[in-house]
């Protein structure tokens, strides 16, 4: 066997050894103490669409169309967008942005127990702001939002997964 096919099968062996050594594996579906849900979100929202289908794809929850078909409800309770100036250029016009995105959810059930009580998830992103890139400034814009917003999603998400059932004893 050559020198360089067995250093390159030792360090393949070392590199899989220190990836099931550290825990690391690969995210499946995670599994929540209900069993249905009703996301209270507009049905044409893009936000909405996107944890509804985060939601069927990567747990085992039962979208429901109605609250009263469900275990629990999952609702935005307050959003908000802000876009403030980082950096002025040398004619005191605007060199750089910070895009700020904030979501607060709440999950509870049909007697309005909480499952989660209102979190807030907050999100930002630096943009540059070029005066000859002007055009397509709006884009790039609603483009970090969007990516500001699938980060949020996710934390929600994850939050969501290490939610306890509600007991009645006290």
């Amino acid at each position: 066997m050559s020198l360089a096919r067995r250093s390159f099968l030792l360090s393949s062996l070392a590199l899989a050894v220190g990836l099931t050594g550290c825990g690391f594996h690969l995210r499946g579906r995670v599994t929540l103490p209900i069993e249905t849900m009703f996301v209270n979100l507009p049905v044409n929202n893009q936000m909405a669409a996107e944890i509804r289908r985060m939601l069927k794809g990567g747990t085992n929850i039962t979208l429901v169309d109605t609250a009263e078909e469900a275990d629990a409800i999952l609702e935005l309770v307050s959003s908000g967008r802000n876009r403030e100036v980082v950096s002025l250029n040398m004619r005191g016009e605007a060199r750089e942005y910070e895009l700020t995105l904030q979501l607060t959810f709440r999950l509870i059930n049909q007697d309005g127990a909480e499952f989660l009580p209102p979190t807030t998830f907050t999100g930002s992103r630096d943009m540059t702001y070029n005066e000859e890139d002007y055009l397509s400034r709006d884009a790039e814009e609603a483009m970090l939002y969007r990516e500001i917003q699938q980060d949020l999603i996710t934390q929600l998400l994850n939050r969501l997964a290490t939610i306890k059932p509600i007991s009645d004893e006290y």
